[in-house]
């Protein structure tokens, strides 16, 4: 029998596949177009038997923007008449601060309360505009003073440096907007002896295939850890955390996520030179895939720290997730402008991805 419990340990109920709203970043947001969504009472049953063949006791309603599935409440409602009695927990993944339910997460927390989790991606509206995150600092600060006069004291915060157009403000403006969060706690909880945990993560970012920014550049490794220290310079507050990913394996990333078939030659030299289990840090050795990348006659800066032109052949140029490319062009210029594209449910952008619903409709 297993004696490790494996990640993602619960029943992930997917509630609808796609997204409505068009983060320029997000490789998923467009591959995953058009919105197609499951009925509540189908979800219900599948959470149901999935619990009773599976022995679990928390079901996670899964998908890229679960606050967006519009029967969200009936369907938590219906869920959690069979939940409560069973003592199986109902969770939702990454909020929203733009549509986050209070009286929602209170009676999600009725068997389990866990801590909140929102996503600004950018520390400034500017930025947040410039990749169609469409979410405000009012919205983010509404929600964290809703939670914390709600008891809650507990809240982790995902961004990413090395965004297209960012700058040392934008950077700075994360330690802002936490400190903001912070003294929102203050604010707004009825029990401060209790303290708060906020949490700050940033994440490199990584230019993907098939996205609006598949043309951009990621920054230097040098470039990303100095944008690394100025936000922790930045952060003074000893009741906020900050966590940041290596620069190294998301070098690894930039590469492979925009590589071409040239670099099989580099994956088994690397292996041959005793690369594996890469993905935890006492094997990984950057070193180890620099001298596979110099055998094999490739500057990985070719891949990760280039800007493409419109008119390049992509690698994944012969492949189509319904989104044409004008499209993404289209978009990659807006965020140069600093112009928005509403989400799908204000008007279809044109994306493309509808002729892939042949008599049917995209459910967003």
């Amino acid at each position: 029998m297993p004696s490790t419990e494996i990640v993602h340990d619960r029943v992930m109920l997917e509630v609808f596949r796609g997204c409505i709203r068009g983060c320029r970043f997000c490789q998923a947001g467009y591959a995953y177009r058009p919105v197609r969504s499951k009925s509540p009472e189908l979800l219900r049953r599948q959470g149901i038997e999935a619990c009773m063949d599976s022995g679990y006791q928390e079901i996670t309603l899964a998908s890229l923007s679960t606050s967006d599935y519009r029967p969200l409440v009936e369907l938590c409602d219906g869920l959690l008449e069979w939940c409560e009695p069973n003592r199986v927990s109902l969770s939702l993944p990454s909020l929203r601060a733009d549509n986050f339910s209070m009286s929602l997460m209170e009676r999600l927390q009725h068997v389990r309360k866990s801590g909140l989790t929102f996503a600004p991606e950018a520390g400034t509206q500017r930025l947040r505009d410039a990749i169609n995150k469409n979410v405000t600092e009012e919205d983010l600060l509404r929600s964290c003073r809703n939670a914390f006069a709600g008891g809650w004291n507990s809240v982790k915060l995902y961004f990413m440096l090395g965004l297209p157009t960012e700058t040392d403000e934008d950077v700075v403006g994360i330690a802002e907007l936490a400190r903001k969060v912070y003294l929102a706690w203050r604010e707004a909880s009825p029990n401060r002896s209790r303290g708060v945990r906020i949490t700050v993560s940033t994440a490199c970012f990584v230019p993907k295939p098939h996205t609006a920014f598949q043309w951009e550049p990621q920054v230097s490794g040098e470039e990303y850890l100095r944008r690394v220290r100025l936000l922790r310079e930045s952060m003074r507050d000893k009741s906020i955390t900050y966590n940041w990913h290596d620069a190294e394996t998301s070098l690894l990333e930039a590469v492979f996520s925009r590589g071409d078939r040239r670099l099989a030659d580099v994956i088994e030299t690397a292996w041959r030179d005793g690369a594996k289990f890469d993905a935890w840090s006492e094997y990984f050795s950057l070193e180890r895939w620099l001298r596979a990348f110099e055998a094999c006659g490739l500057d990985p800066a070719f891949y990760a720290g280039r800007r493409r032109e419109k008119d390049e052949v992509l690698p994944w140029s012969r492949l189509s997730t319904g989104v044409t490319p004008d499209y993404l062009w289209r978009e990659l210029e807006q965020c140069h402008n600093t112009e928005i594209t509403p989400d799908c449910r204000r008007g279809c952008s044109g994306c493309g991805a509808d002729r892939l619903c042949p008599g049917g409709v995209c459910d967003a």
